[in-house]
């Protein structure tokens, strides 16, 4: 289903920048019995339309009504917001059982993030490039893109953050290697001490990437993912990452914000 601008009607978008030079933002929330992670959702959504210089400011009490017009539960809420339009779309939620039973496989794609872009940092209406580096790996055989920056450190994934284990220490790029700051990341960086494990943001080089103990992306919808390939590199299964999932599991079965 669609909600645009409030109405359920599909033929009112109102054609503004968001359109015309792809000044806009959108979120990906995974709605269960409510949307996961609301807060952290709002929150980047706003900042990201501050940073485009978009004069609106999106709450909580837009979003559950949404929610209940448009009766997700149990499924992908999708918010899309431009100067003139606020819109909202459901979908189904595309990760099964059998995915996180054998885990992802990475492609390394040729296309490196811009550290110093403002727009490597919003996740914005231009979001072109990610989908189609996907699409280059996705038909090599893979599931997911991986990103290198321009000095050649790790970055991220095209829909997603990585992590990755050595010595039972969990290590992730920093924000400032040029990527998005996802909602799940930051999730398993708050938490992973009530786990019991160290982690450690840097800059870490894709050799060190390949010879890791254990390697997991994260998104909003798909959660924790562990990972069993990287280009032709088989990836170790690791006891870290299988908690790191049930901690978050348990998480969202319980979720009550």
């Amino acid at each position: 289903m669609i909600l645009i601008n409030d109405n359920l009607k599909e033929d009112e978008i109102s054609l503004d920048s968001g359109f015309f030079f792809g000044r806009g933002v959108f979120e990906t929330i995974l709605v269960k019995e409510k949307p996961i992670l609301l807060g952290s959702h709002i929150k980047r959504l706003n900042i990201g339309l501050i940073t485009l210089n978009v004069d609106k400011k999106i709450t909580k009490e837009e979003i559950y009504a949404a929610v209940l017009k448009l009766n997700c539960k149990n499924c992908v809420l999708k918010i899309m917001v431009s100067e003139k339009n606020t819109i909202f779309t459901t979908r189904q939620i595309p990760y099964k059982h059998s995915d996180y039973d054998g885990g992802f496989s990475l492609g390394l794609s040729e296309v490196r993030r811009n550290a110093y872009s403002n727009l490597t940092y919003v996740k914005s209406f231009n979001y072109v490039e990610n989908i189609i580096e996907r699409d280059k790996i996705i038909n090599k055989g893979y599931n997911e893109a991986l990103f290198l920056n321009t000095e050649g450190f790790l970055s991220e994934g095209a829909v997603s953050n990585i992590f990755f284990i050595k010595n039972g220490i969990i290590f992730t790029p920093k924000i400032k290697c040029g990527l998005l700051p996802g909602i799940v990341r930051e999730f398993v960086i708050k938490y992973s001490s009530s786990i019991g494990f160290e982690l450690k943001e840097g800059e870490f080089t894709y050799g060190e990437l390949l010879e890791a103990e254990g390697v997991f992306i994260t998104n909003s919808i798909m959660g924790i993912m562990k990972v069993n390939k990287i280009d032709d590199r088989v990836i170790k299964e690791s006891a870290v990452v299988s908690e790191i999932k049930r901690y978050y599991d348990i998480y969202v079965d319980n979720y009550k914000e």
